[in-house]
Formats: structure tokens, sequence, C-alpha cells
């Protein structure tokens, strides 16, 4: 029989999967599934000692709600937020952002929590984070960077036990590698135009 943590996992893994499958089709739908998930996630993740993935959850909350404000702005305004590659400049800022707040992240775990995946956590949850800010931006490169995300969280999950999580963050590698090349297909068609 499943226990109540196990249940609520389940439930956040599904609006999780549901968020990136709306996503990859660039629906705004996304933002709602993932505000769902974010609140049974950061419950799970509390339970399970992995501080920095529940403190990631608060985020992505207040990252939801600018995602589903952004895009009803542009759409009230007759527009779209466009799919575009990263320029350089943003790439950079991306790796100097990701290693510096891993960094003061480890840190920060090491020092003040009883976590025995401190590195792991610290990783994916500063990915994590740069990830969901960058998806409202609409940078088709964002799906690269959770594939890494994926690949690490899957180690992260089975380490904690959370084995729903990890199947999930399994079936995004496949869901983030779609939505890689339905928004590059998106960005040629129009730059086509």
């Amino acid at each position: 029989m499943m226990s109540h943590l196990q249940i609520i996992e389940i439930a956040g893994a599904a609006c999780s999967f549901l968020g990136v499958w709306f996503l990859r089709k660039q629906s705004i739908l996304y933002w709602p599934f993932n505000l769902v998930s974010s609140a049974l996630c950061m419950y799970v993740f509390g339970q399970k000692g992995i501080y920095a993935q529940m403190s990631l959850q608060l985020i992505y909350i207040a990252l939801c709600v600018y995602g589903i404000v952004t895009w009803l702005k542009h759409k009230k305004a007759g527009t779209v937020v466009e799919v575009v590659h990263f320029t350089q400049k943003v790439f950079i800022q991306i790796l100097l952002t990701g290693a510096t707040l891993t960094t003061i992240l480890y840190f920060i775990l090491s020092k003040f929590t009883n976590s025995d995946v401190v590195l792991l956590d610290s990783i994916t949850t500063v990915f994590s984070l740069i990830g969901t800010y960058l998806f409202t931006k609409k940078y088709i490169e964002t799906w690269l960077i959770w594939i890494v995300v994926d690949v690490l969280g899957i180690g992260l999950f089975i380490h904690t036990q959370l084995y729903s999580m990890a199947i999930l963050y399994f079936i995004f590698i496949g869901t983030a590698t779609q939505g890689y090349f339905l928004w590059k297909k998106s960005f040629k068609e129009k730059s086509a135009l």
C-alpha cells in the first residue's frame, strides 16, 4: 500500500509531466500545472530532507506566476513570446551565474543541513531555477539545460528513494529532447517568414 507521501509524490510528478507536455507545445497551461506540481513537491522534498529542492519550489511558484503574467501580457497585446536562441552573452551569464549560485548553495547546505546529497542538490536546484526562468524567455537551448538537470536529477531521486520522480525525470529526458526539436522547428519556421 502506498503512503500519503508516495501519493503526493505521484500527483506532483503527474502535474509536472502534464506541464512539460504543454510547454513543449508552447502552451500557457505549462505554468498552472507547474505551479501545482511545485506546491506538492515542496512538501515531499521537505519530508525527504532535500532542502534546496524544497526551497526551489517556492521560487518555482513565483516564476510560474511571472510566466503566466508575461505570456498573458503578450497574448493580450496580440503577440506571443517568440522562441529565440541564446546569445553568447546570455550563455556566459548562465554559466557564471550557475557556477556562483551552485557554490554558494553548496556551502549553505553543507553548513546548515544534514543532507547527504549537497552537491547534487545544489547543482540541480540552481540549474532548475535558471532553466525555469529561461523558459519565460523561450530560449531554445533551455531544453538542453533541462536534459542535463534531468540526468542529474535521476541520481538524486534514486538516492533519496523518490522513485516516481526518478521515473519522471527519465521521461523528461525524452520530452526535453522533443521540446528542443519542436522549438527549433518553430524558430526556423518563424525565421523563414
